[in-house]
């Protein structure tokens, strides 16, 4: 391994000088490292493509400035290096075993490494619904503290073959990419997991209104007492002023007696109604 082994995901984010750029595609094709990596890349696209039943965006990407270099582009400039890569992860895509045990998802993917949380909202996915104490990220555009930890690409890949679409989206979710997660969610067939998921999306963008809407759906109320719903509903309605409703939510996350998510709820429902009776 040397300095341009550090250096795949600069390059294909296009953050490499043009002299660093180019002694990284004269590196490539002499490390079996880099190839893998780039291996993986290929495969998320392939699979995320595949699972999404589309190509990689309807919509025409902005044109790219400086050094960016759009990954068609790089893989057509590129072809020699890129075709037996791009082959080897078809062929990995295609033969992985059926039958063969989930594998385990690191730590780092549903962030179980970090000791408190940086999102309020509850997403469906139990992985990434364990309690740990609220910390809200201070100054961060994405409520997220997005680059802190990267999110590896090889789970994903494993995700996306076994159609693990809520974990995918936890992760989009938990790592600050909001448009990735929209997209997976935008395909699904309505659901409670999807409805939830939808509620945290709209809930981050100030959408409170059409967070309502989406837990308060047929689809939810046959779910009463689910506790992610509750939860995000309080969120809803604590944003929307209505604290008295938003109590009553949280108190019945409360009256669950979840681990953590119950002091928690019952001590938000404990503050919303000190507050509505000053």
């Amino acid at each position: 391994m040397n300095a341009h082994c550090t250096r795949l995901h600069l390059f294909m984010d296009g953050e490499l000088s043009e002299s660093d750029a180019e002694g990284f595609r004269n590196h490539l094709p002499r490390c079996a490292a880099c190839e893998g990596g780039l291996r993986d890349l290929l495969q998320l696209e392939l699979l995320a493509a595949r699972a999404l039943g589309t190509g990689v965006a309807e919509a025409p990407a902005a044109k790219p400035e400086g050094n960016v270099v759009a990954l068609g582009a790089w893989v057509r400039r590129n072809a020699r290096v890129v075709a037996p890569l791009a082959m080897a992860a078809s062929l990995c895509a295609v033969f992985v075993p059926r039958m063969m045990p989930a594998a385990e998802v690191p730590a780092v993917v549903f962030l179980d490494n970090q000791p408190t949380r940086e999102l309020e909202a509850r997403l469906f996915d139990p992985r990434a619904d364990k309690h740990r104490p609220y910390s809200p990220m201070r100054g961060g555009a994405d409520g997220l503290e997005a680059g802190k930890v990267t999110l590896p690409l090889r789970p994903l890949a494993q995700m996306e073959e076994r159609k693990d679409f809520r974990g995918i989206v936890a992760a989009y979710v938990l790592h600050g990419q909001w448009q990735q997660a929209q997209a997976v969610l935008a395909r699904e067939p309505e659901s409670l997991a999807r409805n939830i998921d939808l509620s945290v999306v709209a809930l981050q963008e100030g959408r409170y209104q059409d967070a309502l809407m989406l837990l308060d759906k047929p689809v939810v109320r046959e779910h009463p007492r689910n506790a992610q719903a509750l939860w995000n509903r309080g969120l809803a309605l604590r944003a929307l002023g209505q604290k008295d409703a938003a109590a009553a939510a949280f108190e019945q996350v409360a009256d669950l007696d979840e681990p953590g998510w119950s002091d928690e709820a019952r001590g938000l429902a404990k503050g919303l109604r000190e507050e509505v009776a000053r």
